[in-house]
């Protein structure tokens, strides 16, 4: 499944993978629970190493703990976040960025996962976290790190302004970008990259299918957009479809392989729901990137963005 130099030099593993748990956890909408922790099972067996958690994933740290808690191999990397708190759907928006509040938050997690430590805390969407109290936050992150309850830190989400503070503090290694890169998007390659490395942060790429856009939910979001799918995007969504079919590949096989081509992004997080979607996004991964044939049919759907400015195909990594 590749590996990344990057985030195994930060003591993160070197698998270019990540599992995420909104879906497993319910996030999305209801799911069965012996079901999504078969799923976590199932994904341990197939050599996943990485899982992405959020005390706002519904059910996920605490099916990801028994699954944990089952498993007799080495353990795996896992993240989660704070600042974000629980809710029961992904519509229902929470936040305490309180010092008290991060807290309660990441002991809380520690407790449901079953574990002394995470490997990493993200800031989860920490543009929600007005600039004049970003210092603060850092300085509880530090604490925890200090305290051993994380070993790194991150930032899940944001770009541009909305990182100011964050970025320039050196307390985060890693930056999970979200509709930034992916093929509907490739604002993130001009805009968001050559901040990330220049700061020598690793990146994350979530969400290959568009938060559902380039998955099951293509037809319902073409119909009517959710708010946080942006107009352009529901159009080159389209057009990516008509690609797919003219190669004979699924929609999400095809937006799978393109995002784990995209050599700028040290971990690619797939989502799943069950073991069926689990089976099909591992096997999207093993067959690979793209031909270059598609890989430049996508890239021109973005006509406009600045798509040449990346390695273009995961081929060319070395």
């Amino acid at each position: 499944m590749g590996d990344s130099a990057v985030l195994a030099g930060l003591e993160l593993g070197a698998d270019r993978l990540a599992l995420g748990l909104a879906g497993i956890g319910g996030a999305w909408g209801p799911v069965d629970e012996a079901e999504s922790l078969a799923t976590l099972q199932l994904a341990l067996a197939r050599g996943v190493r990485v899982f992405d958690a959020a005390p706002s994933y519904g059910m996920a740290e605490q099916l990801l703990g028994r699954a944990l808690a089952e498993w007799r191999g080495s353990r795996p990397i896992v993240s989660t976040k704070v600042g974000r708190v629980s809710s029961n759907s992904a519509h229902e928006e929470f936040y305490d960025f309180s010092s008290a509040g991060l807290r309660r938050s990441l002991e809380g997690s520690l407790r449901t996962l079953g574990l002394a430590q995470v490997d990493l805390l993200f800031v989860h969407e920490p543009q929600m976290v007005p600039p004049a109290e970003r210092p603060r936050v850092v300085a509880n992150l530090r604490e925890f790190q200090a305290a051993g309850l994380t070993r790194r830190l991150g930032l899940a989400g944001g770009f541009g302004v909305e990182w100011d503070g964050w970025i320039e503090s050196g307390a985060f290694d890693v930056v999970m970008l979200f509709r930034r890169l992916d093929p509907c998007i490739l604002d993130g390659l001009a805009d968001d990259v050559p901040r990330l490395r220049r700061h020598g942060m690793a990146i994350y790429g979530a969400s290959p299918l568009h938060m559902g856009l380039l998955g099951a939910r293509h037809d319902e979001f073409v119909r009517e957009r959710p708010a946080w799918v942006w107009g352009p995007q529901i159009d080159r969504a389209i057009r990516l479809k008509q690609v797919a079919d003219r190669h004979g590949l699924p929609l999400a096989t095809l937006a799978h392989r393109f995002t784990y081509g995209l050599a700028e992004l040290d971990r690619v997080v797939i989502g799943a729901s069950n073991r069926r979607e689990l089976e099909s996004a591992l096997n999207d991964i093993d067959a690979g990137p793209l031909p270059v044939e598609i890989f430049d049919a996508v890239c021109r759907v973005n006509a406009g963005e600045n798509h040449e400015t990346h390695e273009r195909h995961e081929k060319d990594r070395s």
